[in-house]
């Protein structure tokens, strides 16, 4: 026996089960706390039409599609390029063909995997063995070969598609540079015909969407019943079960890829809370993506950073104060640069736009909050008009920080009539500012600017009509 083949069964051997879901329940919970809160948010925009939630959900099934492929290496992908094919911007198809011929077919067989995903969640008959496979020849439809390591090295060969793989595929981690062991090819089909009755059990069909999902995903990856493509089956088949709570897949960003690498190697070390938080945490994102673009597209803007400061007291989530005040500093900063941007591209002669910062302002009305340090400041933004006079539209944001800091409690930026606030959390805003809180802010920006306008020409019109 080769030492290539003695070390396939030393893996084989070493494969370790995935857990019952009885297992995994009791180990794990889930905040619904949080969770209810979120969509609680998302249900009280309900007065909108049904088309404009259809395709705020639409660009969240594009986010998922394209970033799955890139968190397998198949191609690469940064913020302004996702952003700008799934809100299907100017020259969008230019750009996604400038990645290389073979990337937009991988999107588009990523895409209808999405919609298989969304049929199967509206079915009321449990997942089965042939709807995991049918899901793995959709998402792999424009996937010729794989790699493969054989006695002669590693070499391309044909991907079977929607049939389990019949040879080891056990991975080597390039992270820490160690063999991992997935399930042995004879025992691949009884091990997924156990999941299967997992996912048939009434504790199963019983429990939160969000661990339905993890668990779900989780063990597929376990398994890894095909030769390629297992990660890409598994994130599309857990948003099976967000579709059926909340009719949006899970977006999982290539740029969560390494904590979305930890939690699950946490999970293989018994610790499956981590993995159950970090899908929790990717839902509610998307449940802001979706909510924030309701109104109106996204426009692309450069990703922000922020310096760290010198920490004066650790708050519970480990910030320096000081540190929380700059964030939110920082995150007033991003807001006005967002609206200037705005409105730089439709200056007009008939209206003037200033945005500015003005010390002193009210405190806040929760008492878990607080001032910067430095003393209130709000953020005002205003458009007058230069004829008639007399004609202005304003919106100001109070900023208020928790006192706490903890990694989920949020910065407000709270509107002075309390008709609208833009909150985000502070392990959102700390060390940078994330991807996903960059795309929120500019909707938030855009939807708020297109607010002003329509109030300002309605204002005018009436001046105008009262002249005549």
């Amino acid at each position: 026996m080769s030492a290539a083949e003695t070390n396939i069964h030393l893996l084989d051997a070493a494969y370790k089960p995935f857990p019952t879901f009885a297992e995994w329940m009791s180990r794990t919970s889930v905040d619904t706390v949080r969770w209810d809160r979120y969509n609680a948010s998302l249900n009280s925009r309900a007065e909108l039409s049904p088309e404009i939630l259809k395709r705020a959900r639409e660009v969240a099934k594009r986010f998922a599609a394209l970033d799955t492929g890139a968190i397998e290496g198949l191609y690469e992908v940064d913020r302004g390029f996702t952003y700008t094919v799934a809100f299907e911007q100017a020259a969008w198809e230019t750009k996604l063909a400038e990645k290389g011929e073979n990337v937009r077919p991988l999107f588009e067989a990523q895409l209808h995997a999405y919609d298989y995903v969304l049929d199967l969640a509206t079915k009321s008959e449990p997942i089965s063995e042939a709807a995991i496979r049918a899901l793995h020849e959709q998402v792999c439809r424009a996937q010729a070969t794989y790699r493969v390591v054989t006695a002669v090295g590693f070499q391309e060969q044909p991907l079977p598609k929607g049939k389990y793989k019949v040879l080891p595929n056990h991975v080597l981690h390039s992270r820490n540079g160690t063999d991992h062991s997935h399930a042995p090819v004879d025992v691949t089909p009884v091990e997924m015909f156990r999941l299967v009755n997992e996912l048939r059990s009434d504790a199963f069909l019983a429990a939160h969407p969000v661990l339905q999902a993890a668990y779900t995903h989780y063990c597929l990856v376990v398994i890894h019943p095909f030769a390629d493509g297992n990660g890409r089956v598994a994130r599309a088949l857990a948003s099976v079960f967000t579709y059926r709570a909340i009719s949006m897949p899970i977006v999982i960003l290539s740029e969560h890829k390494e904590a979305y690498l930890d939690a699950l190697e946490s999970s293989d070390n018994g610790n499956y809370q981590a993995f159950v938080d970090f899908m929790l945490t990717r839902s509610l994102d998307t449940i802001q993506l979706v909510e924030e673009s309701l109104s109106r597209p996204l426009i692309p803007s450069p990703e922000e950073g922020m310096e760290a400061l010198d920490r004066l007291y650790t708050t519970k989530g480990g910030y320096g104060q000081q540190e929380v005040d700059a964030s939110g500093a920082r995150l007033q900063q991003i807001v006005m640069d967002e609206f200037t941007k705005v409105f730089s591209r439709i200056s007009s002669s008939n209206l003037r736009y200033q945005a500015s910062f003005i010390e002193g302002g009210r405190g806040p009305s929760n008492e878990a909050y607080r001032l910067p340090f430095s003393g209130a400041r709000r953020l005002e933004v205003r458009l007058d008009a230069t004829q008639p006079p007399n004609v202005a539209s304003l919106r100001t944001y109070h900023l208020f920080l928790p006192k706490d800091a903890g990694v989920e409690d949020e910065i407000q930026l709270e509107r002075a009539d309390g008709k609208d606030s833009f909150v985000a959390r502070v392990s959102d805003v700390i060390p940078g500012i994330s991807g996903m809180l960059q795309i929120r802010i500019t909707l938030f920006t855009e939807r708020v600017a297109g607010e002003m306008l329509a109030e300002f020409k309605s204002k005018v019109e009436k001046l105008l009509r009262g002249q005549r």
